[in-house]
Formats: structure tokens, C-alpha cells, sequence
């Protein structure tokens, strides 16, 4: 009987297509064993390293961990007291067992290891693992520029914000992948994490790299990182505990600065400071740091920002309070030059707001200065591109001094009398900033 048992554990395992364990009531009942009993061949099972069980809301995966041998065998001993409930529903009666922490049962990793031919996964080594028994929550860490070959693909749809993320190729209208059998992969869900050297590392589920297709499982596979590294606080809590946090990276709360600001001049001036908010999908997927360090992207990013800033910046505001133009003088000629924007938002600003004790609006506009300057650089002169890990630090200099600008003009704005009755997001001063 204890053989039979084991043997249909097993055979359950390997048809499963999701690697899925049998409840244990159900085999049970199949086998036509009193319960109580039937548990006590499951512990001997256990006991001999040929079973293993999983026991949480969801226990049809392996989760996160095997369970310690003496932990599962207090399990199952616990499991003698849960009862069947029946209860009825628009007229269809069905049975369940009271209890939040149903039981399945799965082949142990050693009976798996000795006994399970994995020919058929061929060389898609994160399927192999999931057949062998490793959890399916199990992170996996990998170098950062591993992104990169999906992030700059334009047939991948591409989705990071924050801290997490995911990837898929895109289809035509007849829902044909744009790429070749091989590429069409799926990551449901990637995020981020960092090493011992405190470096930006991408974390995956191995359930979500058995997505991929044998050829991206050797591509990941040789990316991956040897040291220990550890996942973000904030994506572990909200796909492994489940709790939502409101954290959020600088390159949202700047946006987030960026669309009240635009609102509130709306409400005072019946008029947008801004013409875009990049709210939703309207967001470029390239307002995030860079995966991979080098001048290039460092350029790109901060061509983006300048478009997001001073390219962005509504002249119409201005129209009525200010002259939008200067007068020069050349070879005694009048030439009648435009203002910049950034030029035009410091001469207003100055004219009708005075700054008490240290600071000045001049400081306020200094950073979005510095941007449209240092994007001034790749414009008029060939660069060569280069890997820099200094780009790190200097990305992340530059968007906290743009983001702390923008709360500042906020600030301003919502001093106004009309200002005032702009009701703010709850959490918008006090946003926990992660720092990536």
C-alpha cells in the first residue's frame, strides 16, 4: 500500500504540466483509507525521504522552501483534527476542509533526483529545476545588464516601474510574434535586488523563468549572480507576502511632482505649466535608471529629462506676464530673440515670489539648467560610447536634484490663495524614496 501511494504521489508530480502536488484528503479517499491512518503512512513516507509535503494558502506549488522533515511530520499529526465542512450554495452542496492551510503531497527531492529522466527539458535548465523539485518562489539573481537585451528590443513590450517589472514579445495584428520561435518568452514578473557589494541585481522567480524558451534559460543561465544577494524589501513584500507598499522610486515621485504642479497652475492660472504629465502609459519606458552604465545611455537619459523639463515647459503660461522676447544688438542691428523657457519660468518666478532666509529661485531653476547644459554635450560633438560605473552615482545625482526642484516649485504653487484649495495626495510629502 505505502508503495502504491508513493507511486501515485509521484506519477501525479511528473504529469502535472504546473508541477503541482495531490491533496492529501484526495489520495486518501482514492486509496480508501481511513484518514487518520492513511496520514500515519504518509509520515513513514516522509520519514524515509520518498514524500514531501507542502502546507499554506496555496500548497498545490511548492513555494518558497521545503519544509524541515520534523515540521512536516507536526503538520500532518495536526492535520488528524481538521474537519470536513459542507455547506450549500444556490442549490449546490459541496464539501471543504475547515481549515486556511490545506496539505498536498509531493515526490521528495531525493526520491525525484534518483528516479526522474529530464531528457525531455533538454537544455532549459530552469524547467529542469522546477521538475526536480526546487520551490517555484525560489529567486534567482542575475547580473543587471541582462535587462538590456529586451530593454532596448523594440519587439519586446518592456514594463519596469519602480522595482518590478515584465517582459513579452509583441505581436502583430493577427497575433503573430514579431520575433522567431526561439525569442517569443515570457517574464510575468522580474525584480530587483542587490549584491554584497551593494550593486543593482535583476531577481526572478523560477517559476517565471521556466517561461522562457530553451535558448533565453542558457542566455539567463550564464548571467546569473554566484555571491549572495538579497531582494528589495518592497518587491518581496508585495509578491511574497502580499502587502502593498506606497513606496516609490525617484523617477515616480518626480512625475508625481510633476502632476500636481501642473495642476495647480491649471487651478490658478486656468492655464498648464506643463504640456504632459507622462502619467500611466504615456510614461517612456526610459525614465528609469539605466541597466547597463555607459555614456550612451547616460546621454539618452538625460536628452529625456530635458524633454520632460525644459522642452516641456508651456510658453502659453507666460503669454500676458512677461515679454516672451529680448532685444540684442549686432553690427547695429536689433535682432528680437526668444526667451528659453527655463529663462522665462526663473524671470516669473523672481517677479512674484520672494524666498525668505537662505535660497533663491535662481537655485531652484539651477539644476534644470544644469541638465539642459549637460544635454548640450552629445548635440554638438561626437562622443564615444564607454562603460562607466560612475554613471550610476551621477544619474542618481542629477534626478534627486531635478525631483527636490520640482517640490520646491510645488511648494510655491500651492502657497498661492487659489493654491490652497488644491488638495494634495495624502502621501505625496511623505513618500519613502527607494533608493536603487
Amino acid at each position: 500500500m505505502k508503495e502504491n501511494i508513493e507511486n501515485r504521489i509521484y506519477n501525479f508530480f511528473i504529469n502535472s504540466k504546473d508541477f503541482n502536488g495531490i491533496p492529501l484528503r484526495q489520495i486518501s479517499e482514492e486509496f480508501e483509507v481511513d484518514y487518520e491512518t492513511f496520514i500515519d503512512m504518509v509520515k513513514e513516507l516522509v520519514n524515509e525521504r520518498k514524500v514531501s509535503i507542502q502546507s499554506s494558502s496555496n500548497p498545490h506549488i511548492i513555494g518558497i522552501r521545503h519544509y524541515p522533515i520534523d515540521s512536516q511530520i507536526k503538520i500532518l499529526d495536526d492535520a488528524k483534527v481538521i474537519n470536513i465542512e459542507s455547506m450549500e450554495y444556490e442549490g449546490v452542496s459541496f464539501s471543504y476542509e475547515n481549515t486556511e492551510y490545506p496539505i498536498c503531497l509531493y515526490p521528495s527531492q531525493e526520491k525525484l533526483e534518483s528516479n526522474r529522466d529530464c531528457i525531455e527539458y533538454g537544455y532549459a535548465c530552469y524547467s529542469k529545476a522546477l521538475a526536480l523539485g526546487d520551490p517555484q518562489l525560489k529567486p534567482i539573481f542575475f547580473d543587471i545588464d541582462v535587462l538590456d537585451r529586451y530593454f532596448n528590443d523594440p519587439r519586446f513590450d518592456f514594463n519596469f516601474e519602480d522595482y518590478s517589472g515584465n517582459i513579452s514579445c509583441i505581436h502583430d495584428d493577427l497575433y503573430n510574434p514579431l520575433v522567431r520561435n526561439e525569442d517569443n518568452v515570457l517574464i510575468q514578473s522580474f525584480g530587483i535586488g542587490f549584491d554584497n557589494q551593494k550593486n543593482r541585481v535583476a531577481v526572478v522567480y523560477l517559476r517565471y523563468l521556466h517561461n522562457l524558451t530553451a535558448e533565453h534559460q542558457i542566455y539567463w543561465k550564464n548571467k546569473e549572480k554566484k555571491q549572495k544577494c538579497t531582494i528589495l524589501t518592497e518587491y518581496f513584500h508585495n509578491t511574497i507576502e502580499g502587502n502593498w507598499t506606497f513606496s516609490q522610486s525617484i523617477f515616480s515621485a518626480f512625475l508625481l511632482e510633476l502632476k500636481c504642479l501642473n495642476e495647480l497652475s491649471y487651478l490658478i492660472y486656468n492655464t498648464h505649466l506643463f504640456h504632459e504629465t507622462f502619467e500611466g502609459e504615456k510614461r517612456p519606458k526610459e525614465f528609469t535608471f539605466f541597466f547597463i552604465p555607459t555614456i550612451k545611455n547616460y546621454n539618452d537619459f538625460i536628452l529625456l529629462l530635458d524633454k520632460l523639463i525644459s522642452e516641456n515647459l508651456n510658453k502659453t503660461f507666460f503669454e500676458g506676464k512677461l515679454d516672451l522676447f529680448i532685444l540684442r544688438e549686432e553690427n547695429g542691428i536689433h535682432i528680437k530673440e526668444k526667451k528659453g523657457t527655463l529663462a522665462l519660468l526663473e524671470e516669473w518666478l523672481t517677479s512674484i515670489f520672494k524666498i525668505k532666509g537662505e535660497g533663491s529661485i535662481s537655485d531652484i531653476i539651477k539644476p534644470f539648467k544644469n541638465i539642459r547644459k549637460e544635454r548640450q554635450k552629445p548635440a554638438h560633438k561626437v562622443t564615444k560610447n564607454a562603460y562607466d560605473l560612475n554613471l550610476i552615482e551621477k544619474q542618481k545625482e542629477i534626478i534627486g536634484e531635478a525631483y527636490e526642484s520640482m517640490r520646491q516649485l510645488r511648494h510655491i504653487f500651492h502657497l498661492h490663495p487659489k493654491g490652497k484649495k488644491y488638495k494634495l495626495p495624502d502621501y505625496i510629502d511623505n513618500i519613502k524614496i527607494i533608493s536603487l
